[in-house]
């Protein structure tokens, strides 16, 4: 009778966990530009191969972020509209059979108007990258690649059992080396019998977070923005050809948790993080206090080890909710956050309008008397962070959260 009620037991959850999978299939077009049309942070544009989710959908970098869960069947379909070069899919990290891998000479390759599936079981919950392998080194670089993300059955976690968090966000870097993207370089057909191709040197003039850069990264969706004492998982990929060095701010009490798609045996609390090309890592993030920061990604040359290039990446800790123009009683504060000009309308006569700036560890960094109902407040010589605003009206103290920006 007691064996028979283990086996009731065991029938049961194994129903329940593979009622949490499901059969997913995906469809990927891949192809390439005919002229350049992605444009950089500086208005230039580049030609790119890639892969896309529908054959008349511009290329982006990356390619479509794959969002899998634990234990899904997975049919991955490829259809090669980039002539004149076969592609594949490699499963970078994944643990799926050799077939399926999508390394050209042990699985196979999908040629100029082909169509064929990769079938695996998504494995355990991580972070990876999927890319061609045929020629990979200028496929890759001509934007064949994106993130793969296999989720747990447990929602907000980062494996059953593991971490929860309240927000989550992915960043893949990567370079662009524009001499490379040309028709003479990167159009060329493939002879799987030559053994070496003539390129240029690589010099990239393009350091990428998620295809953007520079002045972009402040208008893209992969700046953080969190409540104080939110717990953000973050997930970092490298695909390009550079080492990265993360620094993030302190006050953001980094945890390095996983690697290469694995739990760590040991949480690692340090806010410099290395990631060299093909890593993959997760952190999580968790502020106490209200912050407006950035985190540096420098880009480092592995053949000389220097620091060629370093990206800002904006983050944006609140203790409450940010407001594009308030109104606090008489006054109209705005716009906030800014960069330079802080505006205080009085919208009603009063005899005497005082404005002090305070940082929130108190101390007085600017004040000035009202002259008039419309006052301007240079404050662009303020480092980048949250100031209090205080405004003193007929012995009345009002105050409002300041948020400079560069």
């Amino acid at each position: 009778m007691k064996n028979y009620l283990y086996i009731l037991i065991f029938l049961f959850f194994s129903s329940v966990g593979r009622s949490l999978a499901q059969d997913t299939t995906i469809q990927l077009v891949s192809k390439m530009d005919i002229q350049p049309n992605y444009t950089f942070w500086d208005g230039n544009q580049t030609m790119l191969m890639g892969y896309t989710q529908l054959l008349g959908a511009p290329i982006e970098l990356p390619s479509p972020t794959i969002m899998l869960s634990e234990g899904d069947s997975v049919e991955l379909k490829l259809r090669n509209f980039s002539q004149p070069a076969p592609h594949t899919i490699h499963l970078h990290g994944l643990d799926v059979d050799q077939q399926n891998d999508g390394v050209p000479h042990l699985s196979f390759q999908v040629n100029h108007g082909e169509n064929k599936s990769y079938f695996f079981k998504a494995p355990h919950p991580g972070t990876y990258i999927y890319h061609c392998h045929v020629f990979s080194s200028l496929h890759v670089q001509g934007g064949m690649y994106g993130l793969l993300i296999v989720k747990p059955s447990q929602p907000n976690m980062t494996w059953n059992g593991g971490f929860s968090f309240d927000k989550d966000y992915s960043w893949l870097t990567s370079e662009i080396d524009s001499n490379w993207h040309t028709n003479a370089v990167i159009n060329q057909s493939y002879d799987s019998t030559i053994m070496s191709y003539a390129i240029p040197d690589y010099v990239p003039q393009y350091f990428l977070i998620n295809g953007k850069s520079e002045t972009q990264l402040n208008l893209s969706s992969s700046g953080i923005e969190a409540n104080a004492n939110q717990e953000i998982y973050l997930r970092l990929a490298n695909i390009g050809f550079y080492g990265n060095r993360y620094i993030f701010p302190s006050a953001l009490n980094t945890r390095i948790i996983s690697s290469d798609g694995r739990p760590l045996p040991q949480v690692e609390n340090n806010d410099t993080l290395h990631i060299y090309p093909g890593e993959r890592y997760g952190v999580l993030l968790n502020s106490s206090s209200e912050l407006v920061d950035s985190v540096l990604v420098d880009y480092l040359n592995l053949n000389t080890g220097l620091n060629e290039n370093r990206q800002k990446v904006p983050v944006s800790i609140q203790g409450f909710a940010m407001v594009e123009n308030l109104k606090i009683s008489k006054f109209l504060v705005y716009p906030n956050p800014t960069d330079n000009i802080l505006n205080i309308s009085i919208l009603e006569d009063t005899d005497r309008v005082e404005i002090i700036v305070f940082g929130l560890d108190g101390r007085e960094l600017m004040r000035k008397v009202a002259e008039n109902q419309e006052i301007k407040l240079q404050v662009g010589d303020l480092p980048k962070g949250i100031y209090v605003v205080r405004i003193e009206q007929d012995k009345n103290l009002l105050f409002n959260k300041l948020i400079v920006k560069k």
